[in-house]
């Protein structure tokens, strides 16, 4: 089944959400409801919308780490499986059809590469969005590339590009290289660990933000693991053809990432921080 059938298909007791926050049905109605929560992006939705009146949008869609993906069993970050259901969630996926094709793009609320990292979730071939990687764009929903969506969107919405060819070039403008991206992958999740670890200590309830960072980490390593495989250039000029070699690079690059463990963060305490600053 094709992105819009499966995604229209979840409604109503077939997809019983925890979080209170989820919608899925009409955009229009949605950014005009209390449920609302992209507010700062309505003018953004309002011109989508007059492009495409039947835009629909899916908020939060969960989505879990397969266990049967090479992927993941290669990256082998066991933390990431400890995750409980529903800690990853695509924040919003707009889906349309138009002339008998299905497209959509899904927004990270963070960057880029953890968008990627959720693409790539979410399309596993295992998964239920499996054949449907061809039919969606990621892209990340913040005020600096909302320039970038209107324009993504113009040329998916009107055929001008393939979802492939848009994703590539947005590729090349966000992390340009695979070895550019990795750099900036160990740039972000060191970021990410060391603002989680000032902010846990002073939590009396840190599991939210702990989950939220290990798979925020996890994604980090997913978007470049995978980015690194995708890439034929690489496979043919740096590897010989030898997928085998390709491989072995590609979870070098991942284990460069770096992590904190589970239970690290959660043991971590205002002494362990004061004595990391001396």
């Amino acid at each position: 089944m094709a992105i819009y059938g499966i995604l229209k298909s979840k409604n109503g007791d077939s997809f019983l959400r925890k979080k209170s926050s989820y919608y899925n049905g009409s955009l229009k109605e949605y950014i005009e409801s209390t449920e609302n929560r992209f507010e700062e992006f309505n003018t953004l939705f309002e011109e989508l919308l007059a492009a495409e009146p039947e835009l629909q949008v899916c908020v939060d869609l969960p989505v879990n780490i397969s266990t049967k993906a090479i992927s993941n069993q290669i990256i082998r970050y066991k933390d990431a499986f400890k995750l409980p259901e529903e800690t990853i969630t695509v924040p919003m996926i707009i889906y349309w059809t138009k002339d008998e094709a299905d497209k959509a793009i899904m927004f990270s609320q963070t960057n880029y590469i953890e968008a990627k990292g959720l693409y790539y979730c979410l399309t596993e071939p295992d998964m239920e969005f499996g054949q449907t990687r061809n039919e969606v764009l990621a892209m990340c929903l913040k005020e600096e590339f909302t320039a970038d969506i209107r324009q993504a969107f113009t040329n998916f919405h009107e055929g001008k590009k393939a979802a492939g060819a848009l994703q590539r070039m947005l590729d090349h403008r966000y992390v340009s290289n695979v070895d550019e991206m990795k750099e900036a992958a160990i740039n972000l999740a060191k970021e990410i660990f060391d603002e989680t670890q000032k902010q846990v200590v002073e939590m009396e309830d840190r599991t939210d933000l702990i989950n939220s960072t290990i798979a925020r980490a996890f994604l980090i390593k997913k978007a470049l693991y995978v980015q690194y495989m995708m890439s034929k250039d690489l496979l043919t000029t740096r590897h010989e053809g030898d997928v085998k070699k390709q491989r072995q690079f590609a979870k070098a690059y991942s284990d460069e990432i770096p992590i904190v463990s589970l239970s690290t963060l959660w043991r971590l305490t205002k002494e362990d921080n004061t004595e990391e600053q001396e």
